[in-house]
């Protein structure tokens, strides 16, 4: 390769490889490991070091952290806090980045929270929690579990029941005032592991009950609910917010889309006449009428929200489209190259677009849902991005 240089993707998919095989290697050595922690990882070190291709410093301390996530969830030691603080001690060691400790904590405080040791977890988790979403939840169900199932860690009080109970309420404040982000520390194995989802989501809703006009977490919820395609959840958040929110267009462009997606347009459709109606004036839910209909078959629905469009002056160069888009997709091929023809005419500073999609669509394509498919997709950003829609 000219000059040294090795693709993103050759060391990506070697380094995948590299711990597949080191995964392995642990599930059948656990105790021989558990008992050498600085020999293991040392010998991780080297590896990488002699890997043959160079690892840049993040995937480095990244994969040091998977390995470190796979020992605690095997090792039979994992219970031990004092085994865990050398693992976590010895493992950030091994990083070329000594300060990046937080994957090391987090894959410990995951582990412990499965044995049931909330408040191990939450010394861990104390450091990262204002600083990722999903961190912050951990860390105040720790506070929720302690109140509700209580603990036979040292240190656990049952005489502080109800204070573990209004030291998770706190958190979960502090949370929503600060506002983290979501997937900033949580990486790799972390964000792949389903049992994380749990305590995340239980201190979702609470906070949706203890702080009612905290919209936040709300979002929060939407944003992590695409993220994992988990529709049950996403419904759950959007049936609080359009009833908590009545007057805020997130949800119910959240809720216009999941129906779309779905393919439930009489819904998506039942959705977009309340919009107009609590916003007027606004282009967006006319457009998404415009949107849904292109895939009604009565083409009365379409002809209602393009006269509607008109009267509200939407802008012609998206009502082209919108034109050229319907009747591409209903196979008026001759109707389509005229409307393309009207926006190159009418639109020369736009002609970039209109000369791509006659290109794309010239000849006949072999798979038809396809290309339409890709010409809806296209067409519904453009006019999206013109008309200053916010992105879902």
């Amino acid at each position: 390769m000219a000059d040294g240089f090795v693709p993103e993707v050759v060391v990506s998919n070697q380094l995948d490889k590299a711990k597949a095989e080191i995964s392995s290697f642990i599930d059948s050595n656990t105790e021989a490991i558990d008992e050498n922690l600085p020999v293991f990882f040392g010998q991780i070190v080297t590896l990488l070091d002699r890997a043959g291709v160079p690892i840049p410093d993040a995937a480095h301390d990244e994969f040091i952290d998977a390995i470190v996530y796979r020992v605690f969830t095997v090792s039979k030691r994992a219970g031990d806090v004092r085994f865990v603080n050398r693992a976590c001690e010895i493992a950030c060691g091994m990083k070329r980045k000594k300060e990046r400790k937080a994957g090391v904590h987090l894959a410990a405080a995951a582990r412990l929270m499965k044995l049931g040791m909330p408040l191990a977890a939450a010394a861990f988790l104390q450091p990262y929690r204002r600083h990722d979403a999903a961190v912050g939840c951990w860390h105040a169900y720790c506070y929720y579990t302690l109140y509700k199932d209580g603990s036979t860690e040292p240190g656990y009080s049952a005489a502080e029941r109800w204070n573990y109970l209004k030291s998770a309420r706190q958190y979960l404040e502090e949370l929503g005032q600060l506002r983290p982000g979501l997937q900033r520390l949580v990486r790799g194995e972390l964000e792949q592991d389903p049992w994380l989802s749990e305590p995340f989501w239980v201190m979702i809703f609470l906070a949706t009950e203890w702080m009612p006009e905290n919209r936040w977490f709300l979002e929060t919820g939407l944003l992590q609910a695409k993220r994992d395609k988990n529709d049950v959840a996403l419904v759950k958040m959007l049936q609080i917010g359009l009833i908590r929110f009545p007057g805020d267009m997130l949800f119910y462009r959240e809720a216009y889309h999941l129906k779309f997606e779905q393919g439930d347009l009489g819904d998506a459709l039942g959705l977009i006449r309340d919009m107009i109606q609590r916003f007027p004036g606004d282009p967006e839910p006319v457009y998404y009428g415009l949107r849904t209909a292109l895939y009604f078959p009565r083409e009365g629905v379409f002809n209602e929200f393009r006269t509607l469009a008109e009267s509200m002056e939407m802008p012609g160069h998206v009502l082209c489209l919108i034109d050229y888009t319907y009747a591409y997709l209903r196979g008026r091929q001759g109707q389509a190259t005229l409307c393309l023809d009207e926006f190159h005419r009418k639109y020369p500073s736009l002609n970039y677009y209109s000369d791509l999609l006659r290109f794309v669509t010239a000849d006949p394509p072999a798979d038809r849902e396809s290309a339409c498919r890709a010409v809806f997709v296209s067409v519904d950003h453009f006019c999206r991005r013109m008309l200053k829609i916010a992105e879902t």
